[in-house]
């Protein structure tokens, strides 16, 4: 059983679900089996989970029932029984998580069993709540569109002559397909960017036709949001979507859950570095703003933990803007909210970059040469700035190892072709950087005009090569 799915199952249950879990199993209305809960204690008891031997099935057997020889049938089916119960209270737990959802399941037992006294009363408890609960998502849209098909349920049992309510259903039917249509449109196109997969839209493009005669239906935040995403993507030049962007989140910050923030936010600081990718600065100060917000807010948290490559940008683009004081209280506040197997590496990385941005070369070297990661972006990343190290140094010989070396660890790594190729031409330049003379105007010019020109190097570091040659002018 070592690596069932029962095992991978109980690791992930919180303490307390553990404890409501085993009354639920002892309840015979859920479970009437006595071996399931027995099955249960065992493998809850001390630290079962992590040992191997404990998770021999003959050895549990021997305690399940210890007077008959072990029979595998009959253990597998123990197993099923108590996975089986496991599935049913996750499953009853996360329906009782949506109290609308619960309140209504209740109402259609009682119109079920037409006790429509009741069936009113839970109906409009319902209905007091989803007046103080913005239309936060597609899905509490298509959440709503169910309350109204109850209450079209609730008026046809009362009476065959009233109007139902087919006009509401209708509407909100179309809202929840509008708002669902976009945020796919968003997903979509996001992983079409990276992944250069083509998709086919549908009738996405009959439905923004139809937005622009339905200007009300644009003012849903939700759909408003998404609207102006989906015009990121397909016209990143145009940056007044992006503004539209940010005001709607200030503006309608009420309307949007924690998790939908944080996509939204991680969206709209995607925007921002692909801009800044290309040479707009002022998006470095608003990606900058994006992560402050997201981070007073915990709205980048996700279970207590920030992922590894939000914590390297923040450092990155809050040095950029010499924000050193703030960089450096972030690395000490925030490192404990980096998991324990990416925590060594990053904070490594972090106060690398910081020591760099602020000149002191020989610190950052230290922890660059240390700094080992399987990522292979990032370990070249960290490659890229010891690049720079070396060259403000003057340690040339150092830094021809480095690019040699670079050049090999590329050569055998699988990886897109567009960073292969921008790396690539990165150790290109870099050699050429080393090898011209001072004041040598004519390779200055070739090489200058060669980086100003690249489509595929980084922002960054075309400025510094360019920083680089503009000395070598003097």
């Amino acid at each position: 059983m070592q690596n069932s799915q029962l095992t991978h199952i109980l690791f992930a249950l919180s303490k307390k679900e553990s404890r409501e879990l085993r009354k639920w199993l002892v309840s015979p209305i859920h479970n009437q089996r006595s071996d399931v809960v027995q099955l249960y204690e065992y493998l809850t008891s001390g630290n079962r989970l992590e040992d191997d031997k404990s998770l021999e099935k003959e050895r549990i057997f021997r305690k399940l029932y210890p007077k008959e020889a072990y029979d595998d049938a009959r253990m597998r089916q123990v197993i099923h029984f108590l996975q089986e119960s496991i599935e049913n209270y996750l499953t009853f737990k996360k329906a009782a998580e949506d109290e609308i959802l619960s309140k209504l399941y209740l109402a259609q037992s009682y119109r079920e069993r037409k006790l429509m006294k009741l069936h009113d009363k839970i109906m409009k408890e319902i209905q007091q709540k989803q007046e103080f609960q913005p239309l936060l998502n597609d899905e509490s849209m298509e959440l709503r569109y169910l309350v109204e098909k109850e209450k079209s349920l609730q008026l046809s049992e009362k009476s065959r002559a009233v109007a139902l309510n087919y006009q509401e259903m209708s509407d909100i039917a179309e809202m929840a397909f509008i708002a669902k249509k976009l945020k796919m449109a968003c997903l979509m196109l996001s992983h079409q960017k990276i992944y250069k997969k083509d998709y086919d839209f549908g009738m996405l493009d009959a439905l923004l036709d139809y937005l622009k005669t339905k200007e009300a239906i644009l003012d849903t935040p939700f759909i408003k949001v998404y609207y102006h995403i989906y015009n990121l993507f397909r016209f990143p030049q145009e940056e007044e979507h992006f503004y539209e962007v940010k005001n709607n989140l200030r503006n309608y910050d009420y309307a949007f859950s924690n998790a939908e923030k944080s996509d939204l936010y991680l969206i709209a600081i995607n925007y921002c570095i692909g801009r800044m990718n290309i040479g707009s600065k002022q998006f470095v100060r608003e990606a900058f703003e994006f992560y402050q917000k997201g981070l007073e807010h915990s709205i980048l948290l996700e279970n207590g933990f920030l992922s590894p490559l939000n914590f390297r940008n923040i450092v990155s683009i809050g040095t950029t803007l010499k924000e050193f004081d703030w960089v450096s209280t972030f690395i000490e506040e925030y490192q404990q909210n980096l998991a324990p197997e990416y925590r060594e590496n990053f904070v490594k990385f972090a106060m690398a970059r910081l020591y760099f941005e602020q000149g002191d070369y020989d610190r950052a070297q230290d922890l660059l040469i240390q700094f080992d990661i399987d990522d292979i972006l990032i370990n070249l990343t960290a490659k890229t700035m010891l690049i720079r190290v070396y060259y403000e140094k003057d340690e040339f010989m150092a830094l021809e190892s480095l690019l040699d070396s670079m050049r090999a660890y590329i050569n055998r790594k699988k990886m897109l072709a567009y960073h292969k190729m921008s790396f690539k031409e990165l150790i290109s330049a870099s050699k050429r950087l080393i090898k011209i003379q001072f004041n040598d105007r004519k390779k200055i010019e070739i090489l200058n005009s060669q980086i100003t020109n690249s489509r595929i190097l980084p922002s960054h570091m075309k400025e510094w090569f360019v920083e680089q040659l503009k000395k070598l002018r003097r």
